[in-house]
């Protein structure tokens, strides 16, 4: 080990300050750690001794930098940025007086601060199922067991505190009225805001999505729905999550807790996992639509979603029903917009009407309801075995219409 120590010195050292031939050496290693936890390795800890001689070792999976040096008194530092597509981390720490030499230390724990910062948003929406599938008898359409789906596109874990679902208004593509359409342009087109109707959901804190996975958020009916209709979906899962909260109320007193859809959820799902409701509009269920929602999940900026949504402070209403609790609407600013998608009823496309604009989704995907099929998002390429889906804000490229939801 001490042989592998002093070539590795001798490589470290090409562009240091020099040190006489023939001085005793010593070994020393320092664990870099961040809030307790070791870092990652490939960071780099630069030592400088009182003679003003420079060494530097990068930390192994360990998070360990070893070094071998003269004695001297050093102080080590860190001093880095990494990125990746997702993500900035900047690394700073500083060591001082380690004693290196007879009877010293031979081990050290350096301290670092992390700033993350986030270049681009990891976080989208990978699926929705939202048409329902047909009964057993033949009889029609049971819808009432929608989920959405997001994914992590990242290598690293992703908060879900205040991360928050939206539905803008219409419910419908292909509504014979679009209140806020008027001679072929969005009211709010020119405007840095969209119109969340009804009521928003967002998970409770602490929840969070590992690299390169999903989170399945139920709609309606957090239950085995196959135990009644063999087409449907089995929501009793620990791991998903359920928008269910029967205590959110607006100004008109009702709340979401219309038991034909909200049905209380399985005990396999952890009361953690229910996503709170802030609910401004007229309605006892937050009414996703069967044939052609358009559906955004926001971060508000400097609010939680509850303080951004409460009171009606940040509502708006379409010019023609102001005050209108049944319209009520709240202003997402679109840079809050992590994710969107425009989808329209395929038995509809003529009358479908655009609501996202252009920056948040570019296109829409066409869908067929109730026959139990999903939106799902196409897969850009693989790495590490792991898929990454495509995101270029225009659904009619990023999404395609499968036979039927994936945790079906």
């Amino acid at each position: 080990m001490r042989l592998l120590h002093l070539f590795l010195l001798s490589m470290l050292m090409a562009s240091c300050a020099s040190y006489d031939a023939g001085q005793d050496m010593f070994a020393l290693d320092i664990a870099v750690t961040a809030d307790g936890t070791v870092m990652d390795e490939g960071i780099t800890v630069t030592l400088r001794n009182n003679m003003a001689a420079t060494f530097s070792a990068v930390t192994d999976a360990k998070g360990v930098a070893h070094f071998v040096l003269p004695a001297g008194i050093y102080e080590a530092s860190v001093s880095q940025v990494t990125e990746n597509e997702y993500f900035r981390h900047i690394y700073n720490g500083t060591l001082q007086d380690l004693v290196v030499g007879t009877a010293a230390q031979q081990c050290a724990e350096m301290r670092v601060v992390t700033v993350s910062q986030t270049l681009e948003n990891p976080l989208l929406i990978k699926e929705i199922y939202c048409g329902g599938c047909q009964m057993d008898d033949g009889s029609g359409t049971f819808a009432k067991d929608k989920c959405i789906i997001l994914y992590n596109n990242s290598p690293e874990t992703v908060s879900l505190d205040s991360i928050a679902f939206g539905i803008i208004e219409p419910y419908n593509a292909e509504a014979n009225s679009h209140n806020f359409l008027n001679n072929g342009k969005l009211d709010y087109a020119d405007e840095d805001w969209i119109p969340a109707i009804n009521g928003i959901w967002y998970f409770q804190d602490g929840q969070s999505v590992a690299p390169y996975s999903e989170v399945v958020v139920n709609v309606y009916g957090a239950i085995d729905n196959t135990l009644t209709y063999s087409n449907s979906i089995n929501y009793a899962n620990p791991a998903y999550y359920t928008m269910y909260d029967p205590t959110s109320k607006s100004n008109d007193g009702i709340s979401y807790s219309n038991t034909l859809y909200y049905a209380s959820p399985s005990e396999l799902i952890p009361t953690s996992h229910y996503l709170k409701a802030v609910k401004y509009g007229r309605s006892n269920a937050w009414t996703i639509s069967n044939t052609s929602p358009a559906v955004i999940i926001f971060k508000p900026a400097g609010y939680t979603p509850q303080e951004y949504a409460d009171g009606y402070v940040n509502v708006i209403y379409p010019s023609m029903y102001q005050g209108n609790i049944t319209y009520a609407c709240l202003k997402v600013l679109r840079s809050w917009v992590l994710d969107a998608i425009e989808v329209y009823n395929s038995n509809a496309l003529a009358n479908s009407k655009k609501r996202l604009t252009p920056d948040l989704d570019n296109g829409y995907i066409s869908f067929t309801h109730g026959y139990g099929h999903a939106v799902v998002r196409k897969v850009e390429k693989y790495v590490d075995g792991h898929p990454i889906y495509q995101d270029t804000n225009n659904s009619t490229n990023d999404f395609y219409e499968a036979e039927s939801c994936s945790i079906k």
